[in-house]
């Protein structure tokens, strides 16, 4: 079993908090500054030949008041290290303190007024920030980022309240704007010995009045940035220092006319130490743990007053004396050893961090404690792959992979890198081999390679890595693109790689009018084991989405494409011809991509190379111009053909005097997306012709085969330049009218079963659609733009489905008429897709339209019409307008219920509308029956060992668990189990569904050890089928661990005591449904409604005939 040291290291070892506290005194905060530069000392003395380090680089947040305040802005706003510190502040104390201007605070009129220069102080602090660089009118906080926050306490001389003045911003605060300046000469302000500073109109006085000891303004400033809410600050803390100047003697001096203002002068000054023992007693446990320290010189400076700068040597001696006592030395190593290990300041999010690994502890925790079975919920990381191609063994190493490596993987930030180079250079390549490499040297990395062609095969592919992933999408509501972000910036998803190949479009990553949610910038997952790469054409989308990060793959040299042209060729007597060699590679610019066509030319022909030579110049420039058009990098050929086009004319020719087919295939997907192309979408032959035609343009290095042969990808100027021959020839319009047709009738099937291929047709579908608009083929284009449509709608993409919804029911009412069946149709399911969408108010007022032109055209007792009544009710009972639903409900359900029995597709479907209704408004006892009545009438049509029955029995058991009748929910369970488990299989997700709910069954029966031992099988098939890592695993994996271990009082009292689990079901019951009746304290649940339409439906039910139940299963079917 592995044990906790084999559990991946918490955040707070290397990221947690640091945050440094400085007391007040004068000029005994000298004796602060030699603690901390042996702190400093020992500290880069174990960082083992790395750069020394400052306190700012180490330390989250520094706070200080009085002189502490002084250090906390030389150390963290000016960014000094000790020693320079110590060097200004001597400096300074020995300027401002070297000649008083009054000896007696108080004037005639018993006034307070100041011993020393206020002038003098400020020029001192003038002259500080300006040596470090920095101008004396700089705000404090320039909302520039720094490497570490600053803040310092002065108090208000109105209020008497304590004010921080910060460096950075607070959420839901407002900081007082101050220079650099201000805020040293307000904390430093001290009563009698200065004068108060303005700032604005406010003034203020030295923070030593209200916090001398600021380590608990500290506390509570980090609270106020890390954890807001929760204000739990301890779990975060990596180290806690606060520095005193040296404890004061405690004997009030009695001057007679200042006896008060000396007194209480002396009270305040000795309220650091009484400070400090609150808050050590309060984090004691960190304390014990070496996470908080307090250094203080206890004994020599009592008689060192604030402003004796004399003094230096007797503060410089007592505190050497105090750091060489032993305990002293043992707290400074501890101290020392925990800064150390500090690599990265702490994010604003670091608390979510922190939970996240406390829960994943917890978690790990669990599974070492589990029984036998624990083997069976280790969480062993499923490894996404979801590159295409296989390894590209004629790679040609350029340094690019690992100059990507040494950015990815080298870093400790979260990193993006663009590939930037022209067509044909090599990019996807390079982006290919790093995959791979990757996968060879982090073998638990996920890697996701994401075509980013447009934004439909975008959307595609991150559809496709939410499957892989397990994440739910279609109920979820929420763009796929945004849930894989949300899934890959947690951390616990693991180490992963993403790469977007293609990513040329500048409004897709930048952001337009198509996409309205900003560019796709926004979906890029972040995380510090994360790390994405682009391959782009587009300079300004590489350094939008990777900053300086950008990689620019330049042309290869003589010597590189000779490599490419050796692994090519299968003739290596060839390269002998060093003279054709160098004339070939002239002629192709180095140009990998034309390189590699030309070599399979000259393989699949057998030709030397001065022969393809002569057969390159026979080549007309007219037609090379024309195959050029488009090539965004043509300008980089200048007064040299242009080489993919050269390449390409060759290669085609030669393709349609081999295989017509072939040519003709090269034709078609020109009009479609140039990636991911479906071969099931390809005009049907034989399929040993099939593969020959494909054989033959992969051998020309046309298209590339992936997924087991049943998917192509062309490159994009392979596509390119073949539409430029289809327009050169006027053939263009014509192909694309002939792929319309035949997309559209070989469009898959829409059923769940074929969900993969329709997805993976989408986007040529929507592609040919964009090339045909205007085009004089509406019916086609209607019917393509209602599949694309459905497919959405399946998806979960209502928004997408409503836009080409009215793009179809505009086409089809200029053709047909808007009162056509077509348009009324198509208006049916505009209204669904803005209901699913979440418009209701716009869903009702187009059902409404539909039912008002159903009943003048179709009239009020027809099929059509009655069917929109069902779409009007389901929008009311989304509205929750329950009584007009339930109206048009008393319509529908009769008629069809009459005309085409309770088991017609129809009646089905409105019975099962008006069970939700029944069960949303609370009559359960209703909602039961008609649920009952829904599961005969399955068992009679579809009969018992059907899916569909089981799911029916999986929802009625459901509505009896919630009355409390659990026999007979266990009835329905164990028979639905079985149905499962022999028509779907033991591991499908419905049936472990089921699983889950006899467990949760078992728990409310009170039979514990049984309903573990079925969450455990839960688990086990899960991890076996779906992997680890899988949404539903994960699901449950979180019912077993609350199954088996109670941790709060609710639990313990579920898990002990049947009568507290049904009390709990009973309450929830009501606050779901909160119209239940009452009667002073006791509640009951609503009656029954005893519904006309309910008998109504028990008596159809009851007298269905077995014939007819055939017959209609037959013709449910065939509709």
């Amino acid at each position: 079993m592995a044990d906790e040291q084999s559990f991946q290291p918490s955040p707070l070892n290397t990221n947690g908090l640091c945050l440094l506290s400085l007391d007040g005194g004068g000029v005994r905060g000298f004796s602060s500054l030699l603690i901390l530069k042996d702190l400093m000392t020992q500290l880069n003395s174990k960082r083992s030949g790395q750069p020394p380090v400052k306190p700012c680089d180490v330390f989250d947040l520094i706070g200080g008041t009085s002189t502490g305040g002084l250090i906390a802005i030389m150390l963290g706003r000016l960014e000094m290290d000790v020693d320079e510190c110590l060097m200004a502040y001597t400096e300074l104390m020995e300027s401002i303190f070297s000649q008083k201007i009054n000896n007696v605070p108080v004037d005639w009129s018993g006034n307070i007024i100041s011993q020393y220069d206020s002038k003098r102080l400020k020029s001192a602090i003038e002259m500080v920030i300006t040596r470090a660089g920095f101008s004396p009118t700089d705000l404090m906080n320039d909302e520039k980022l720094r490497p570490t926050k600053v803040f310092v306490c002065t108090t208000s001389k109105d209020t008497s309240q304590t004010v921080r003045l910060r460096s950075y911003s607070v959420s839901n605060e407002d900081t007082l704007s101050a220079t650099i300046c201000e805020a040293a000469l307000a904390t430093s302000a001290a009563t009698k010995f200065f004068d108060p500073v303005s700032i604005g109109k406010q003034q203020f006085v030295d923070g030593a009045f209200g916090a001398n000891n600021p380590v608990e303004e500290v506390e509570e400033e980090a609270a106020d940035i890390w954890c807001t809410k929760s204000r739990d600050l301890k779990p975060l803390v990596k180290c806690f220092l606060s520095v005193g100047t040296g404890s004061p003697d405690r004997v009030p001096i009695n001057d007679n006319i200042v006896k008060f203002l000396s007194k209480t002068l002396v009270k305040m000054a000795t309220k650091s130490e009484s400070t400090n023992r609150r808050f050590m007693a309060r984090w004691s446990c960190e304390v014990e743990a070496k996470r908080c320290f307090r250094f203080n010189v206890e004994q020599e400076l009592q008689d060192v007053h604030m402003a004796q700068f004399d003094k230096q040597s007797v503060i410089e001696s007592a505190t050497c004396d105090y750091l060489h006592q032993p305990v002293q030395k043992s707290q400074m190593r501890y101290c020392s050893l925990n800064l150390t290990d500090k690599q990265d300041k702490a994010d604003d999010n670091f608390e979510f961090a922190i939970r996240e690994h406390h829960a994943q502890l917890a978690h790990f925790r669990f599974l070492q404690t589990m029984r036998p079975t624990e083997h069976l919920l280790n969480h062993e990381h499923s490894v996404c792959w979801t590159v295409p191609f296989e390894r590209n063994l004629r790679y040609v190493d350029r340094g690019v992979v690992d100059a990507v490596k040494r950015i990815l993987f080298d870093k400790k930030c979260p990193t993006r890198v663009a590939l930037f180079g022209l067509g044909g250079v090599g990019k996807t390549q390079v982006a290919l081999e790093l995959a791979h490499q990757t996968r060879d040297l982090y073998t638990d990395c996920d890697i996701f390679w994401i075509p980013a062609v447009d934004m439909e095969s975008l959307q595609q592919a991150y559809q496709t890595l939410a499957d892989q992933l397990g994440i739910e999408t279609v109920d979820s509501g929420e763009d796929v693109k945004t849930l894989v972000q949300r899934h890959l910036s947690m951390r616990n998803t693991g180490r992963w790689l993403m790469i977007f190949d293609n990513a040329d479009e500048v409004d897709m990553w930048m952001g337009s009018q198509d996409c309205r949610n900003g560019g796709l910038e926004d979906f890029l997952p972040t995380s510090d084991r994360g790390a994405i790469v682009f391959t782009t054409r587009s300079t300004k989308v590489a350094h939008h989405v990777a900053s300086t990060d950008v990689i620019n793959i330049s042309e290869m040299d003589q010597q590189e494409a000779m490599e490419v042209l050796q692994k090519c060729l299968l003739d290596k007597k060839l390269l002998h011809d060093t003279d054709s060699i160098g004339k070939l590679l002239n002629r192709l610019t180095f140009l990998p991509l034309a390189i590699v066509q030309a070599a399979s030319f000259i393989n699949q022909n057998g030709m030397g190379l001065k022969a393809y030579l002569d057969l390159l110049d026979g080549q007309e420039q007219s037609e090379i111009d024309l195959l050029s058009e488009d090539f965004e990098d043509k300008g980089r050929y200048k007064s040299i053909r242009n080489p993919v086009a050269i390449t390409w004319l060759s290669s085609f020719a030669q393709i349609q005097r081999q295989n017509q087919t072939a040519a003709d295939y090269m034709c078609f997907m020109a009009c479609m997306q140039e990636k991911d192309i479906p071969v099931s979408l390809l005009p049907p032959i034989e399929a040993v012709q099939q593969q020959k035609a494909i054989g033959v343009l992969s051998s020309y290095s046309f298209v590339r085969t992936r997924n087991e042969g049943t998917r192509l990808d062309m490159h994009r100027l392979v596509h390119l330049a073949t539409r430029n021959w289809l327009r050169s020839n006027n053939y263009l319009r014509e192909w694309q009218a002939h792929v319309l047709h035949y997309v559209e009738r070989s469009f898959p099937k829409m059923d769940i079963t074929y969900r993969d291929s329709w997805r993976a047709a989408v986007p040529h579908a929507l592609r040919i659609l964009d090339l045909t608009v205007g085009e004089n083929i509406s019916g086609t284009r209607f019917e393509l733009q209602c599949k694309v449509a459905n497919c959405h709608v399946h998806d979960g993409r209502p928004r997408e489905a409503r836009k080409l919804y009215s793009e179809a029911l505009e086409l089809v009412s200029a053709d047909l008429g808007s009162e056509s069946e077509h348009a009324l149709g198509v208006l049916s399911k505009l209204a669904e897709a803005y209901e699913n969408e979440g418009n209701l108010e716009k869903a009702i007022e187009i059902s409404e339209q539909v039912l008002e032109k159903r009943i003048r055209i179709n009239g009020s007792d027809s099929h059509a019409t009655n069917y929109a009544l069902l779409c009007l009710a389901s929008s009311y009972v989304e509205a929750n307008k329950a009584q007009k639903a339930k109206e048009l409900y008393n319509i529908a359900i009769p008629y069809f219920v009459k005309n085409f029995g309770p088991g017609s597709p129809e009646a089905i479907d409105a019975i099962h509308r008006l069970a939700v209704l029944y069960s949303s408004q609370g009559y359960l006892s209703d909602g039961a029956e008609l649920a009952l009545q829904l599961l005969q009438i399955s068992r009679n049509v579809r009969g018992s060992d059907n899916i569909a029955t089981a799911n029916l029995m999986l929802a009625l058991a459901r509505v009896y668990m919630q009355q409390w009748r659990l026999e007979d929910a266990d009835d329905l369970l164990r028979e639905a189990l079985e149905v499962f488990r022999r028509t779907a299989g033991p591991e499908h997700h419905n049936t472990v569904n089921v699983m889950g709910w006899i467990a949760n069954l078992r728990e409310y029966q009170g039979r514990h050890e049984d309903a573990i031992a079925l969450r455990v099988e839960c688990v086990r098939v899960c991890r076996q089928y779906f992997g680890a890592d899988h949404l539903i695993t994960r699901t449950h994996l979180a019912y077993l661990e609350n199954s088996a271990t109670p941790t709060t009082l609710r639990g313990f009292m579920k898990y002990h005591f049947t009568a507290f689990r049904r009390s709990e079901a009973m309450l929830e019951r009501r606050a779901r449904y909160p119209k239940v009746q009452a009667y002073g304290i006791f509640s009951v649940s609503r009656q029954p409604k005893n519904d006309p339409l309910l008998r109504e439906i028990q008596e159809a039910v009851k007298n269905m005939s077995f014939e007819r139940q055939h017959t209609l299963e037959r013709r449910s079917y065939a509709s």
